[in-house]
Formats: structure tokens, C-alpha cells, sequence
């Protein structure tokens, strides 16, 4: 984390400098050299033991009831980040205004490291307790911060490479810190960007809460910024008057102040303004600037703004009676905040990244998303990018003019991107789409117009955006396998869906799918605890065809007993039943046992093997070609 050039320095270096009482050592991150001064001045040494400086559970419990607003605000972002470092040796922190660490989300393995150092709830982080790190740098200097490994001041401290940021209330005063911190040889690329746009979800959310009742302008100077993280935002009173707004708005106006009066900063009066909610306009500032902008007032805005003290991360209002996702979980908590966060992202327009095994649910997510969002009546259009030759991959995404090339239709054709226009565009697989499509799709991106093939006039296409695919990512950005601007631009937010294996909710869903299948079903104990033991490769696929298959292999009127089970899953759970999992390898070689024992069952047939397994053909050969 918070790596500055790509150039490793030599270990000690720098901290040799440092030592030696350098103000600006070279190579080191702005500000560090001063932090050490401070953190001498505070009467520390290097050699200093971290233990201290800790508050007991009383005192800890009065500091997080008196940022209990701030912690209800920043729980879904750090469960956010929580899976966007997930498997990093890292974890993501929120400081309170003094330091105090009050929440920390992350890895299990680093936990129980960093509470050596004491980086954990009750804790301070400030410079005059911890000497020069992300969290007391960002205090210290109100600004975003990352220190890295020997730039700690205390020696203990310098196996930590940290990314911190400030967080800002709607009077532009420091709340909190937003903290990513992690094992220094599992740096993690990306984290100063990480929290930076955790803090500004956060300031956002805050600021829309505060004015429940007010009009809110939502513009930028770029029009595919409007919707997402780097829009301005304005809170106005019906009489014009602002009331708050957020630090990318008083970029875009100078002039910009608490009380100021909105006809003094755009050439428009308010008035006009008022009465085009949710229409997309342009709009001149007084500073000569040209913005699209989006004016929303409390009828459209609805529930978006109300985050009640004392919902845990996520947690679904008790007005959500109409759960969209319910056919999709019995009852699991997590699954459900899943869905209320990605459901609220989505709504303003923020792209997401679907990631999770083959059968998690990611298109039928896609879809519900598409259902309950405004632009639900507009198309809903799917890609596979995986299974477009790349030789019809532009083509078929971009369209093409008459006589565009040798074959072409004579009246040409639209593309599945002006296709979705007015609605939802549903990238699937999209870690399989080739690099030069990825350059022509960013441009569509960021210009909301696509050119066909063959012609010269852009075509505006205004759609919301939700991609999916079961690789990583950001792995594919660093082997040069997926464009790092792409990335940026498709993954407003990450939702990864849980693998049906994990799902605290399994034994509801067999109750629930069997129940869709045949209400009158049955399934005997030990069938049930059989369905419970197996993996699921295939996961809700996967388990949807089992319940089929079992219901059409049981007796008339009978439970369904551990015979009428597909041979994958009894062999499986003969296999798991004769020796423990260590045995036989771990849960991967047990879903490959299960998969070469289905192809056996069909005869060698591959395509039989992944239908009954609820998976693709392609993924089949794919996990035993690797095994």
C-alpha cells in the first residue's frame, strides 16, 4: 500500500536519513520528514514500545457513542473495502477525530499481528502516541497520507505500510480517518485511491442524510462523473439558499459558501431549476464553467438519505418489506446487506463489478438490480463477453454502418451499447474481453457516445453499467491482461457473492427451492445432511438441478432419500463421510473428485457432466484440465 514509484528503495535507507535527522529525506513520502520531527518533539524514540496509549472498554464504549453517527455512516464502506483487500494480509481501520481506532475490518492472519502493535479499537494512532504513521500524518496535517514500512517512527511499527485519509462532516471539519494498513511485503498498489473514495462515499452519504428535506444538484464538468463518487453535490433549501456541499462542488464554483445563494453562482435562476427534477441539464457557473448537472428533490430522492442510528452495516430498513433479492437467499444477513448496499450504489448511477464463482447468482443479481432501479422500464442487455469471437467482438458491441466491411448487413446494425441506451447494460465475464475492445469500450465510457464501425458521428447513449466475472481483477491489471483506466471506470463497487458452501442460509434455500419445485415435497434427514455436507461447485445452479433431478428420481409420495440424489453428490458425501477433509486434499480437490466422478457417471460426456453440475462446459474442463 501507498507505493509512490516503482522503484523499491533500499531497505533502510531512507530510515537512515531519518535517523540521522533529515527534514525532506529523499525518496520519502511528502510530510514524513516533518512527522519525525513532531513525533521527537513529542518526547519519543524509535525505540519506543506501542503498547501503551490504549483505552479501556468503558472509556472505548463512550468514544464510539459519541461517533455512533459517524460509525453508521462508514459501516458499509468499510465492509466495502473489507472485500476489496480481502486475501491481502491487510485491514481496513476508522479513527475517530483524536486517532482513536474505533472499527477494524480485515484479514484474520494480520489481526492477530497488528494487536501486537496495538492497531486495533481503543488504540490512538495520533503522532504524539505513535510517532509518524498514515493515521497521525493525516491528523496532523488534514490530508491524505501513506507511510510506508522504515518511514514509521517507532521500529516496531515498520512492518505496517498504511494509507489513511481524513474524513470531513458536512461543515467541512474533520470527523474521522479512513485507514488501510497491511503486512509491508503484501502491499497492496491502489490503497491511498482506496480510501480516498471510501471517505468521499462517506462524506456523501453523510452530507445527503443531514438535509433529508432539501434539493440537491449533482453535476460535474465531465458528464460520466455525474452519478458516481467525483460529482459534485449541493444541498439546497427550497428558497434557493445552500446549506452544505461537498468538497469537488466548491472546486467547480469559487464562490461556493454555507448561506450563499444559488441564483449567485450559476447563470440559471433557481427557480427554473427547481422544476426540472431529474432531468439532465447544462448548466454555466459564474465562473465561466459548463456542468451537466441533475437536480433531485425529496420525492425522487425518497429513501436513499435516511441511514437511522443503530442499523448495523447495511442492515435493510423495516419499510423494506419488498425485498427484490428474497428468491435469492432464506434469511442469510449477510447476503442481504449485500444487496441493500449494491441496490443503493446502483441507484445513483455508480457502475458495479459482479465477481464470485460460476452459479452465484451474477446475472440474475444484475438483473433484479436493473428491475428495481429507475431505469427498470429501459432495456436490459446482456454480453458474454467470453463466448464473442474476437473477430465479431467489435461488431456485435459497437455496431456497424451498411458496407462496413466485407459481409455486413446492407442496412447495418446497432450495437448491445446502443442497444442499452435508457436502460442497463450487463457485461458478463468481462475479465475475458480482448484488450483492444477494453480501449474502444473505455472511450464509450467516458465520452457516453459510441461510433460504429464504419462511421464517423458519435451516437450519445446514456445506460447504467454492471459487469461480472469470476477472475480477480485487479490480479488481471497487474498481468497486464486488463486495462488499469478500465478497471477504475467499471468498478465503482465491488460485490462479491458468496460461494453457496459459505451461505448461512443453505439449509433454508434447499426448504425454499424445493418448495418452488413441488410444494408437497419432502426430503428425508440424512438426504438433507447430505445436500448440507456437499460444496456446490456449482452453486445455485447447481443445487436448483439436484432438487430437479432428485424430485423426478423419488417415489410417488416419498421423501426424497439419499438415492435419488445425482451420483456426484452421494459419491461425495461417501467420500467425506470415509476420511476428514485434510485427507483428501481440501475442499478444491473434493469439487474436482466430484466433477470427474460426474463426467464418469455420464459416460465421458462433458456436456451432460456440467448440466447436471449446474456449471459450464467451459468451466468443467477448465478445473480438471488444472487438476
Amino acid at each position: 500500500m501507498g507505493r509512490r514509484d516503482s522503484v523499491e528503495r533500499p531497505a533502510g535507507q531512507i530510515r537512515g536519513q531519518l535517523l540521522d535527522g533529515a527534514e525532506s529525506p529523499a525518496g520519502a513520502a511528502e510530510g514524513v520528514g516533518r512527522s519525525w520531527q513532531r513525533s521527537r518533539e513529542n518526547g519519543l524514540t524509535p525505540e519506543r514500545s506501542a503498547a501503551d496509549a490504549m483505552l479501556e472498554q468503558a472509556a472505548l464504549a463512550l468514544v464510539r457513542e459519541r461517533n455512533q453517527r459517524l460509525i453508521a455512516f462508514a459501516l458499509p464502506e468499510l465492509e466495502n473495502l473489507r472485500h476489496q483487500i480481502a486475501g491481502t494480509n491487510s485491514a481496513v481501520l476508522l479513527a475517530d477525530a483524536n486517532g482513536v481506532i474505533l472499527e477494524r475490518h480485515g484479514d484474520p492472519a494480520f489481526s492477530r499481528r497488528s494487536q501486537r502493535v496495538a492497531l486495533q479499537p481503543g488504540a490512538c494512532w495520533g503522532e504524539s502516541a505513535r510517532g509518524t504513521n498514515a493515521i497521525g500524518l493525516a491528523l496532523a496535517e488534514q490530508r491524505s497520507a501513506s507511510v510506508h514500512g522504515e518511514e514509521h517512527f517507532l521500529a516496531c511499527n515498520t512492518f505496517l505500510t498504511c494509507a489513511a485519509t481524513p474524513i470531513r462532516d458536512v461543515n467541512g471539519q474533520l470527523t474521522g480517518l479512513l485507514d488501510v494498513s497491511g503486512d509491508q511485503p503484501a502491499r497492496q498498489l491502489h490503497a491511498l485511491g482506496l480510501v480516498r473514495m471510501g471517505a468521499r462515499m462517506i462524506e456523501n452519504r453523510m452530507l445527503e442524510a443531514e438535509f433529508p428535506d432539501a434539493i440537491y444538484l449533482h453535476f460535474h464538468v465531465r458528464p460520466e462523473l455525474v452519478g458516481t463518487l467525483g460529482e459534485g453535490i449541493v444541498a439546497v433549501e427550497p428558497s434557493g439558499r445552500v446549506l452544505a456541499f461537498n468538497e469537488v462542488a466548491s472546486r467547480h464554483m469559487s464562490a461556493l459558501t454555507v448561506h450563499a445563494e444559488l441564483d449567485g453562482l450559476l447563470e440559471s435562476s433557481f427557480d427554473e431549476l427547481a422544476g426540472r427534477s431529474d432531468e439532465w441539464i447544462i448548466l454555466r457557473t459564474r465562473d465561466g464553467l459548463n456542468v451537466t448537472a441533475r437536480i433531485q428533490g425529496p420525492a425522487s430522492r425518497g429513501e436513499r438519505v435516511s441511514v437511522p442510528m443503530g442499523r448495523r452495516s447495511g442492515q435493510p430498513r423495516a419499510a423494506d418489506v419488498d425485498d427484490p433479492f428474497s428468491a435469492l437467499h432464506a434469511g442469510d444477513p449477510g447476503f442481504v446487506d449485500l444487496m441493500w448496499r449494491a441496490r443503493q450504489v446502483f441507484n445513483r448511477g455508480i457502475p458495479l463489478v459482479l465477481e464470485g464463482e460460476t452459479g452465484t447468482g451474477k446475472e440474475w443479481v444484475a438483473r433484479r438490480l436493473h428491475d428495481c432501479s429507475e431505469r427498470g422500464a429501459g432495456p436490459m442487455i446482456s454480453v458474454n463477453c467470453a463466448a464473442i469471437p474476437d473477430s465479431l467482438a467489435e461488431a456485435e458491441l459497437f455496431g456497424y454502418r451498411p458496407g462496413a466491411f466485407t459481409g455486413a448487413s446492407r442496412e447495418g446494425a446497432a450495437g448491445h451499447v446502443q442497444r442499452a441506451d435508457g436502460g442497463t447494460l450487463f457485461l458478463d465475464e468481462i475479465g475475458d474481453m480482448p484488450l483492444s475492445i477494453q480501449s474502444r469500450l473505455l472511450r464509450v465510457l467516458q465520452e457516453r457516445a459510441v461510433v460504429p464501425i464504419g462511421g464517423t458521428d458519435p451516437i450519445p447513449v446514456n445506460f447504467s453499467l454492471v459487469s461480472a466475472t469470476h477472475q480477480n481483477l485487479a490480479q488481471r491489471v497487474e498481468q497486464g491482461a486488463f486495462r488499469a483506466d478500465l478497471y477504475y471506470r467499471i468498478c465503482g463497487f465491488r460485490v462479491t457473492l458468496p460461494a453457496l458452501r459459505n451461505r448461512a442460509d443453505l439449509e433454508g434455500l434447499i426448504s425454499r427451492m424445493l418448495a418452488v419445485e413441488d410444494p408437497s415435497a419432502r426430503i428425508a434427514p440424512a438426504a438433507r445432511d447430505c445436500l448440507l455436507r456437499y460444496p456446490w461447485p456449482g452453486n445455485l445452479r447447481e443445487l436448483q438441478n439436484a432438487l430437479r433431478t432428485a424430485l423426478a428420481l423419488a417415489k410417488p409420495g416419498w421423501p426424497i432419500e439419499i438415492l435419488d440424489l445425482p451420483e456426484p453428490i452421494r459419491a461425495s458425501d461417501v467420500a467425506v463421510a470415509g476420511e476428514p477433509s485434510e485427507a483428501t486434499g481440501g475442499l478444491r480437490e473434493a469439487e474436482e473428485r466430484c466433477m470427474r466422478d460426474a463426467v464418469e457417471a455420464h459416460g465421458g460426456n462433458y456436456a451432460a457432466a456440467a448440466r447436471a453440475l449446474g456449471i459450464s462446459r467451459s468451466t468443467l474442463y477448465r478445473r480438471l484440465r488444472r487438476g
